[in-house]
Parts: C-alpha cells; structure tokens; sequence
C-alpha cells in the first residue's frame, strides 16, 4: 500500500501573495484597471478591481477562472500560475467585510 501512496503524483498548489499581487497590477493592470481601492478604471469596459472583489460570489477559484478565459476587451496578458496567485490575493483583500 504505501509504494501506491509513494509514486501517486502531487500536486503543487500556488498561494498568492498580495504585496506581490499589487505590485503587478500597479505595472500591469493599471494601464486599465483601478487597481486601488476606490481608483476608477481608465477603460470604461475594466471594472476596478474593488468592483471585481465585490461581485457577489468572487472567489479565489473564479478569478482563476476569468484571468485564464479570453476576453474581447482585455488584452491577452500571460500570467504564470505564481502571478495569477498573487494578483486574486491581491484582489481579494479588496472585498468588502
């Protein structure tokens, strides 16, 4: 039994750091997105992030989600799986208590 538990893969798991996170948005993201809490987006079609955190039903998993799905309006950025961790961190202190 424990050759089984051995060899079976694992799989590494990202956590975000978010003074990681809002250093990238603050060079990235903010070229359309506020970034900061109660900063306007500079494109009307890029909801600030305070916006983002506040839809309800935001979570870690479905801001994975929209940062790998395509969008029409949103530039094709290439994040790696580290970055996208640190910037949904970041975003997700922005949630309203």
């Amino acid at each position: 039994m424990a050759p089984a538990i051995l060899s079976a893969p694992t799989w590494a798991q990202d956590y975000g750091e978010a003074s990681r996170g809002s250093a990238l948005a603050l060079r990235v993201c903010i070229v359309c997105h506020g970034v900061r809490h109660g900063e306007n987006s500079t494109n009307p079609l890029a909801p600030p992030f305070a916006v983002i955190a506040a839809t309800r039903g935001m979570s870690a998993v479905a801001l994975n989600v929209a940062l790998l799905s395509p969008h029409r309006a949103m530039p094709n950025i290439m994040l790696d799986s580290q970055e996208r961790a640190d910037v949904i961190a970041y975003i997700l202190t922005l949630k309203p208590n």
